[in-house]
C-alpha cells in the first residue's frame, strides 16, 4: 500500500492547491508606505482578515543525493559514503508562518552494502526504498532576515512511512553459487569441499537476484517489508531569486524495523547483528520554486506592514473631499472642487463641465457648452465655421504665385488694415523686475511685442472697439497700474496712442458697442478664471533671445527679459490646471522636455499645491521656485539640435556638373527649402566643433563655400540659437 503513498499524497495536495491558489495574490492596499505607517500608529484593535490566497501557497522542490545505510553490516555498522547509492526526492512545501513550513515529502532510491569480514560473515544486499511523509521545517528567518542574508540554516523533523524490497547477490549470471574462501577469493565450490582443488574462480556480477525474505535463512518468515521512520535533518538554503531557493542538507531516517538488510540480532550464527534498528541517511541538494506568490516589486522589509490595521483604511479619504475612498467614484478630486455624495465634482448647470472647471455659471439650458463650460453663441459657431469649414476662402491665406519666379508665399490678412485695440501695460528696454514679471504673467491675455530693436511692450486684450480697450484700461488703473494706456495693432505692427487728443479722435471714429452678443468673438482674450488663477507652461530661460520659429510648435508665446539679462519664454494662459497639464504634455512631446507648469494669482506666482493641485509632477515640483528671476533653465531637448555642413544650394535644374562633383562625398542629404531651392548638406553632428572640423575638410576637397548650419526638429536655426540651447560657446 505504501508503494503509492507519495503519489497519492501529492496528487491530492496539488488538486487542493489548484482550488485555492488560483485566487492567490499578495495582500495589498492601495496606499503609500508612509500612509500605512501612520495608520499602524493608530493602535486600533481590529485584526487583519486573512485573504483566501493565504490558505495555500505551495513551493515545489526536486533534489538528488546519496543514500547511505547504517545497520547490522560492517564493523562499525556504518557504510562508507563512497559506496552509497543514488536517491531522488520531491518536496511540496506550505508556509505556516515566516519561519515554519509544512513539507510533504517523497523519496525513492536504493540502499545497499557489501561486507567481507572473512569466515562465514560475507553478506551483501540491495534494497529498493520508496518513502513518503510529512515534516516540520524551521529556517531561522527570524535571525537571518531574508532581505539581508542570501543564505540561512534550516532544521526539520517529522514522521514518514516507507516500503523496501531487499535482495542479495548469491549467484553469478551462470547460476554458480558464490563461495567465499579465507584467502579472499570467490570460488564455485566451498573451501572445505572434497573437490576443492578443482574449484574455479568466480567474479561477482552484482546482480541482486535472490529475495532475502523468500530465502528465509534465519526463519523470520513473511515479515512486513514496510515500516515507519522519524526523519531528523538540517542544512543550509541559499536564495537564488525572488522565487527560487537552493537547498543542501543531510537527513537521518530512524526506522522502526531491523529487516532492511535481512539481518538482526536474532539472525543465526555469524549473521547475528545488533539490537539497534536499521537507519539510513540521505545527503542531497535540491532546487525549490515558489508557484504562487507574486514577485515583490519593492524592497521593503518583510515585516514592514505587520502592525498595520487594515480595516482602518475603510475610513481613509486621500483627496480630503469628505467621501471615503471605498465610496469615492472620483479619486484625487481637486481641493477647490465641490463634490456630491459619490465624491465626484458637482455640475449644477448640467452642461457636462464640473463647476470648478466651468468658466460660465450657469450656462443657459438652451445652449450647448464647450469644454470650458461656456455656452456657444451663434457668433462663436459662425466664426469657427468660417475658420475651419468654410470653403469660400473668407478666412483663408492669400498666396501670390509669380510664374516668372520661384513660387513665393505672401501671407496677407484680409483684415490687416483694421485696428486691433489693446491695453498697454508696460514698456521695458532692459529687464523686467521679478514682481512685475509675476504680475504680467498673472494676466490671462497678456502678450509681448518687440518694438524696434530693444523695446518690449506688454499689452492685454484685443478689441475691435476702442471704447472696450479704454474700459479695460480704466480697470487696470483702478488696480494700481497708473501708467496703463491704449494702443493698437495694425498690419502686424504695434503703435501706442500717446496723447489724449489722438485717443479722442479714435473714440469719435469708433463704432457703437455691440450689445446684441453677435459681434466677432474675442479669440485672444481667454474667459476669466472664476478662481482668479492663471496657469502657464514655462519653456525656459536663455542668455540670448530666440526666434519665434523655435517655438512655432508650441503656439502663442510671451517673451520676457529678466533683470540679469536672460530671456524667458512662456505659453499662453490656461484657465485651469487640467488644460495646462495637457498643454505641457503636448509641449514635452514636441521636444521641450524640461517644460513645467506655473500658477499665478492676484499678481503673484503661487505653488501648484496652493492652486489646488492634489498631485504635482516631480518635474514641476522641483521648479517650484516662486521668484521668477531664479527659474533660469532651458526646457528644450538638446538632443533635437544638431549641425550639418552645407556645401551648396541650387535651383530646380539638372546641374550635372555639381552632382558629379559631390558623388564621392559621404552622407549627402538633399533638403528642399521654402523658396524652391535644394540645399545639399553633409554629415550630422551633435557637437558644433566637430561640424567646424568637417567643414574644414570639405574646404580642402574643393568646397570653399561650405559652411555650418544648425538644425532643430528638421528646420534651420541660427548657430547662436543652437549654441544657446546647448549651453555652449563658439
Amino acid at each position: 500500500m505504501l508503494k503509492n503513498v507519495g503519489l497519492i499524497v501529492f496528487v491530492y495536495l496539488i488538486s487542493f492547491g489548484g482550488i485555492y491558489s488560483q485566487n492567490d495574490t499578495v495582500s495589498s492596499v492601495s496606499v503609500s508606505a508612509p500612509a500605512a505607517a501612520d495608520t499602524a500608529k493608530k493602535k486600533t484593535t481590529e485584526a487583519k482578515p486573512p485573504a483566501l490566497g493565504e490558505i495555500f501557497k505551495p513551493t515545489i522542490g526536486v533534489g538528488v543525493g546519496m543514500l547511505s545505510f547504517y545497520g547490522d553490516m560492517y564493523g562499525r555498522h556504518a557504510q562508507p559514503f563512497m559506496t552509497s547509492r543514488v536517491g531522488y526526492e520531491f518536496i511540496l512545501s506550505q508556509p505556516l508562518s515566516k519561519s515554519f513550513y509544512l513539507n510533504f515529502y517523497t523519496m525513492f532510491g536504493k540502499l545497499g552494502a557489501n561486507e567481507r569480514r572473512g569466515g562465514a560473515r560475507n553478506e551483501n544486499f540491495q534494497s529498493e526504498v520508496r518513502l513518503g511523509g510529512v515534516r516540520l521545517m524551521y529556517d531561522f528567518s527570524h535571525l537571518f532576515k531574508t532581505d539581508k542574508y542570501l543564505w540561512r540554516p534550516w532544521i526539520e523533523t517529522g514522521f514518514e512511512g516507507f516500503e523496501f524490497l531487499t535482495k542479495t547477490d548469491l549467484r553469478d549470471k551462470n547460476g554458480n553459487k558464490y563461495h567465499y574462501w579465507s584467502d579472499g577469493s570467490i570460488k564455485n565450490l566451498a573451501e572445505t569441499d572434497p573437490n576443492a582443488t578443482t574449484a574455479v574462480d568466480l567474479v561477482r556480477d552484482y546482480t541482486y537476484e535472490t529475495d532475502i525474505r523468500e530465502l528465509n535463512k534465519d526463519g523470520f518468515g513473511k515479515y512486513q517489508e514496510r515500516s515507519w521512520a522519524v526523519p531528523i535533518g538540517g542544512g543550509v538554503m541559499l536564495k537564488v531569486s525572488d522565487r527560487a531557493t537552493f537547498k543542501i542538507g543531510t537527513t537521518f531516517h530512524l526506522s522502526f524495523t531491523d529487516y532492511i538488510d535481512g539481518l538482526s540480532n536474532n539472525s543465526v550464527g555469524e549473521r547475528a547483528g545488533t539490537k539497534a534498528k536499521d537507519k539510513f541517511v540521505m545527503t542531497s541538494f535540491s532546487l525549490h520554486y515558489d508557484l504562487v506568490t507574486k514577485r515583490k516589486l519593492d524592497t521593503l522589509p518583510d515585516d514592514y506592514y505587520d502592525d498595520v490595521q487594515y480595516l482602518v483604511f475603510d475610513d481613509e479619504d486621500e483627496d480630503k473631499d469628505g467621501v471615503t475612498d471605498f465610496k469615492d467614484d472620483c479619486h484625487k478630486t481637486p481641493k477647490i472642487a465641490k463634490v456630491d455624495a459619490k465624491g465626484c465634482p458637482v455640475d449644477d448647470d448640467k452642461d457636462l463641465t464640473p463647476d470648478y472647471y466651468d468658466q460660465e455659471l450657469p450656462t443657459p439650458a438652451s445652449m450647448i457648452a464647450n469644454t470650458l463650460g461656456i455656452g456657444i453663441t451663434d457668433a462663436m459657431a459662425q466664426y469657427w465655421y468660417d475658420v475651419y469649414y468654410d470653403s469660400t476662402g473668407t478666412m483663408a491665406r492669400i498666396v501670390d504665385l509669380d510664374s516668372a519666379k520661384n513660387p513665393k508665399e505672401n501671407i496677407i490678412d484680409p483684415n490687416s488694415q483694421k485696428k486691433e485695440y489693446t491695453v498697454e501695460l508696460a514698456k521695458f528696454k532692459g529687464g523686467v523686475p521679478s514682481d512685475i514679471m509675476a504680475y504680467l504673467l498673472s494676466i490671462g491675455d497678456v502678450r509681448s511685442t518687440t518694438v524696434g530693436d530693444t523695446v518690449i511692450v506688454y499689452t492685454a486684450g484685443s478689441y475691435e472697439d476702442v471704447k472696450m480697450a479704454m474700459k479695460r484700461r480704466d480697470e487696470f488703473r483702478s488696480e494700481g497700474v497708473k501708467d496703463a494706456g491704449v494702443g493698437y495693432f495694425r498690419g502686424g505692427a504695434y503703435r501706442s496712442i500717446s496723447s489724449q487728443e489722438e485717443l479722442d479722435k479714435e473714440f469719435a471714429e469708433s463704432k457703437s458697442i455691440d450689445t446684441t452678443g453677435t459681434s466677432t468673438p474675442n479669440i485672444i482674450s481667454p474667459p476669466a478664471n472664476p478662481n482668479g488663477i492663471v496657469y502657464r507652461v514655462q519653456l525656459g530661460a536663455y542668455k540670448h533671445p530666440l526666434s519665434a520659429s523655435l517655438f512655432k510648435h508650441v503656439g502663442k508665446i510671451i517673451e520676457l527679459k529678466t533683470d540679469d539679462g536672460y530671456y524667458k519664454y512662456v505659453t499662453e494662459s490656461f484657465g485651469n490646471l487640467e488644460r495646462a497639464m495637457i498643454a505641457k504634455a503636448d509641449v514635452v512631446l514636441e521636444g521641450y522636455s524640461d517644460a513645467f507648469v506655473a500658477a499665478y494669482k492676484d499678481g503673484k506666482r503661487i505653488s501648484l499645491s496652493d492652486a489646488g493641485a492634489t498631485y504635482v509632477d516631480k518635474n514641476d515640483a522641483k521648479k517650484e521656485e516662486l521668484n521668477e528671476a531664479k527659474n533660469m533653465t532651458s526646457a528644450i531637448d538638446k538632443s533635437l539640435v544638431h549641425f550639418k555642413v552645407q556645401i551648396g544650394a541650387l535651383k530646380r535644374s539638372n546641374d550635372t556638373s555639381f552632382e558629379e562633383k559631390i558623388k564621392d562625398v559621404k552622407d549627402i542629404e538633399k533638403i528642399e527649402t521654402g523658396t524652391g531651392l535644394i540645399r545639399y548638406t553633409s554629415g550630422n553632428y551633435k557637437d558644433y566643433n566637430e561640424a567646424v572640423k568637417a567643414k574644414a575638410i570639405m574646404a580642402e576637397q574643393g568646397f570653399n563655400d561650405a559652411f555650418v548650419i544648425a538644425m532643430f526638429k528638421g528646420e534651420v536655426i541660427s548657430i547662436q540659437e543652437a549654441l544657446e540651447i546647448l549651453g555652449t560657446k563658439k
